[in-house]
């Protein structure tokens, strides 16, 4: 069977509307291929490019002046300091329970208000 020629034109121009899909598709998988080249070779010279900064920003920046050295109390102090050590941490439970009767009663005022 003979095609005619209107056939024969619908389909070089299915074959072509193939072909032009086909070209896009091309040129969107090469664009996305050059995209991740250009990404993955741009990462490393920007990393580069900062810590060349970083380190130029570094020889200009002025460090601030070591503070004074502390100076020592009076024994007194220093003497007190270390009998709030002492004792600090064995206070610490009763003043908690202090506190949360406190609160408990505080809450429980308002409860009945």
């Amino acid at each position: 069977m003979r095609r005619t020629d209107l056939t024969l034109d619908e389909e070089i121009a299915e074959i072509e509307g193939r072909l032009a899909r086909h070209r896009v598709q091309l040129r969107l998988l090469a664009a996305e291929a050059r995209s991740h080249v250009s990404m993955k070779s741009a990462v490393p010279v920007a990393m580069v490019t900062a810590l060349a900064i970083g380190f130029a920003a570094s020889r200009f920046v002025r460090r601030p002046a070591s503070p004074p050295p502390l100076r020592r109390g009076p024994r007194s102090t220093r003497l007190l300091g270390a009998i709030a050590a002492a004792l600090l941490p064995r206070l610490v439970r009763p003043l908690q329970n202090a506190a949360a009767q406190w609160l408990s009663e505080r809450m429980n005022r308002r409860a009945r208000a």
